[in-house]
């Protein structure tokens, strides 16, 4: 007897605390599956205003101060000097997207990096423990999901635990990536959330939208059933007295 009272004793525990974190879960639970759905639903461009704003880069005026080794200032949007694998470097940026670096003084053309060039920056950006360069080569199209461009681009692989890899642009020595086994398993988790198996990047899918409106049905009915599962409140009956 006193075993079977425990065992009810736990079970009416247990039966109380599902149903009261039921309750403080299934709030979030249901506030994920509207929002998952509202942004499915939602066109990422418009979120951005990218169908109304033009995020483009304004050309230079024709007056603008160039230098003189300059052979074209035609469709020139910015000139900067900055540091690239440890020296002073001039980068170019045209309307086309296209960059180029050059020796501030003498104009020389630097890119497309060779690889040493490549190295260096890579040394230079990393800050993890002392470790060596395992692999350089350079890269022409995707790998993966983990870099799509700009091309050509050198990718530098350490030789620390992670496997991390860098990315690093031909044309600019900007490091644009960079990656590693614990974000490849990222990637891959990342796809199986938002249901995108091949490009890890579209959150608009309709398989997305219809498994985020049925969870949503199935939160709101799930609160239903809850709310029926808790003991009514039983009024007691008015004794109306008889008439006389």
């Amino acid at each position: 007897m006193a075993t079977r009272s425990f065992k009810l004793r736990l079970h009416v525990l247990g039966s109380k605390l599902h149903k009261w974190l039921a309750i403080f879960v299934g709030v979030q639970v249901l506030l994920w599956m509207i929002t998952g759905a509202l942004m499915s639903f939602l066109d990422i461009e418009e979120v951005r205003s990218e169908h109304v704003v033009s995020r483009a880069p304004e050309v230079l005026p024709a007056d603008a101060v160039m230098p003189h080794w300059l052979d074209s200032s035609e469709g020139v949007v910015s000139l900067a000097t900055r540091a690239v694998g440890g020296r002073a470097v001039t980068e170019v940026r045209r309307d086309d997207g296209s960059v180029t670096l050059r020796d501030p003084d003498s104009g020389i053309l630097l890119s497309p990096l060779p690889a040493a060039s490549a190295q260096a920056i890579a040394r230079y950006a990393w800050t993890g423990p002392p470790t060596t360069i395992a692999t350089t080569r350079l890269i022409e199209d995707a790998v993966g999901t983990e870099f799509r461009g700009p091309f050509p681009a050198w990718q530098i692989t350490y030789g620390d635990e992670d496997n991390t890899r860098v990315y690093i642009d031909a044309s600019s020595g900007s490091v644009l990536a960079a990656r590693s086994d614990t974000w490849r398993l990222f990637d891959f988790v990342w796809g199986l959330h938002i249901m995108d198996w091949t490009q890890r990047d579209r959150i608009n899918s309709w398989w997305l939208l219809l498994f985020g409106i049925g969870g949503t049905i199935i939160a709101v009915s799930g609160f239903v059933l809850l709310a029926n599962r808790f003991p009514r409140i039983r009024r007691r009956a008015k004794h109306v007295p008889n008439a006389p």
